[in-house]
């Protein structure tokens, strides 16, 4: 048997396919890693520049309850949106259901939904919540404050047509339900901030993104 030259050649072959079988497995293994990588850089990446959007405007988010029109939401919604992935929703407030704006926004913010999904996919631990519902109530005050922004201009395009105090303009379009709804996820997003912004909540993510 031992100079069964096809024997031998049966061996080695099939040594061999078990080795490039080991190779490709080894392969296969290194670049799910890689994707892997690349999927919680990219997420962490982006969640960290809406933590610092939010950090940069804290004020507005901790302002107290007013008993008035925020005429100033459209501004506000400017500073929450200033940043490189963002920036380009700051037509779609200034220029409230019209088209393409309003498309472009809605398509953001399920972009911002499916990474608030994806978070919870690709991170382990009790972390991944943590910034998951942060961005969910970051996509929820835009979408709130877009809702009111429309309230004021209906209210302003009214004043202009016949005059009238912010009172009854307020009563007119019910502004002071659409206002309650604006602080009360504003609140929900600066209790999520709190959360996500400790230190040891951003170390547990940047341990995940060093263990692959």
């Amino acid at each position: 048997m031992l100079r069964d030259w096809n024997f031998w050649c049966t061996v080695m072959t099939s040594v061999a396919a078990v080795i490039a079988i080991c190779v490709s497995v080894h392969q296969i293994r290194l670049s799910n890693k890689q994707q892997l990588f690349d999927r919680r850089l990219k997420a962490y990446m982006m969640a960290n520049s809406i933590i610092s959007l939010c950090k940069e405007n804290y004020v507005f988010l901790s302002e107290k309850r007013k008993a008035e029109p925020q005429f100033a939401n459209d501004v506000v919604f400017i500073w929450l949106t200033n940043n490189t992935y963002m920036e380009g929703q700051a037509e779609a407030i200034e220029h409230p259901l019209e088209q393409p704006f309003h498309k472009d926004f809605l398509q953001k913010r399920e972009e911002l939904r499916n990474m608030a999904m994806e978070f919870e996919l690709i991170f382990k631990g009790n972390v991944t919540s943590l910034y998951s519902n942060f961005l969910r109530d970051y996509e929820s005050v835009l979408a709130v404050m877009y809702q009111y922004q429309i309230i004021i201009r209906k209210m302003e395009e009214e004043n202009g047509k016949r005059p009238n105090t912010s009172e009854v303009l307020s009563k007119m379009f019910s502004e002071e339900e659409y206002r309650d709804r604006l602080y009360d996820a504003l609140g929900k997003l600066k209790a999520s901030y709190d959360a996500v912004s400790q230190e040891k909540n951003d170390k547990q993510l940047r341990k995940q993104l060093a263990l692959i």
